[in-house]
């Protein structure tokens, strides 16, 4: 079994047993269900990298989740049938979540997703970039793409603290997903994202280059900083004259 496999059902199922503990809910596992059907009873077609890639269910997965969820919700009914919700359980619902099992982790005040044309609104400067469509018109994959060492994709994340959600924390920082491509293609690049004016973030060198045979989106978190709010807020997204293919292709997806 791969290692991917052993730590998304060995070490994550902690996390959500937790989480579900300490908001007192009900939940499944996966892992509990096929436990025995591996360890004590190896059986085809229900062992571990069967059911999960490395960060996935596969078909199977998906379809003991399902039967898992089922079998929740009837044995939930058949349950109140028998011993009916109180009085005192019917107003459970109107208390209070509890804080934050860490402490300050509470959610943004405003969240922004942009995706296709809306991403392609905030790009104020794409020299030697090309908003292309690599995928099909069903199944689009619209990004920003260049093969150029030292061109410069500048994305504006906001214009000031008046009309800006995104910054919603009162030390001025948030965080901002970036997707890029990475593939196993000879042809692919790296790219510098650091912040270009107005903002503050660490600088990150993003390679698009991966050695198995895939092809997908990776995402990147970048902690922007932001106090003063006094102007634009620009990240800047530059082709490394570094790579480790025959190619410099680097491609911010929308």
């Amino acid at each position: 079994m791969c290692g991917g496999v052993l730590s998304i059902l060995f070490f994550i199922p902690h996390i959500e047993g937790a989480l579900a503990a300490y908001y007192d809910v009900s939940t499944v596992s996966q892992r509990t269900s096929t436990y025995l059907l591996n360890v004590h009873r190896p059986t085809e077609g229900f062992l571990w990298d069967q059911v999960y890639d490395d960060h996935h269910p596969l078909d199977v997965g998906h379809k003991i989740m399902a039967d898992l969820v089922v079998n929740l919700i009837q044995e939930v009914a058949v349950r109140l049938v028998v011993s009916p919700m109180t009085p005192a359980e019917l107003n459970l619902p109107e208390m209070p979540l509890p804080p934050p099992m860490h402490e300050g982790n509470f959610e943004p005040l405003g969240t922004t997703c942009l995706v296709d044309e809306a991403f392609r609104g905030i790009a104020i400067a794409t020299e030697g970039w090309q908003w292309v469509n690599e995928g099909t018109e069903a199944k689009p994959k619209w990004g920003f793409v260049s093969t150029t060492p030292g061109r410069q994709l500048i994305l504006r994340l906001g214009e000031t603290a008046h009309n800006d959600i995104l910054s919603s924390r009162p030390n001025g920082t948030f965080p901002v997903l970036f997707q890029f491509l990475v593939s196993y293609t000879s042809i692919m690049g790296k790219a510098i994202i650091d912040c270009h004016s107005g903002c503050n973030c660490k600088q990150t060198l993003a390679d698009g280059h991966i050695t198995e045979k895939i092809s997908v989106t990776r995402m990147m978190q970048i902690h922007i900083h932001w106090p003063a709010h006094s102007g634009p807020c620009d990240l800047k997204v530059t082709v490394s004259n570094e790579t480790s293919t025959e190619g410099h292709k680097f491609k911010v997806r929308a």
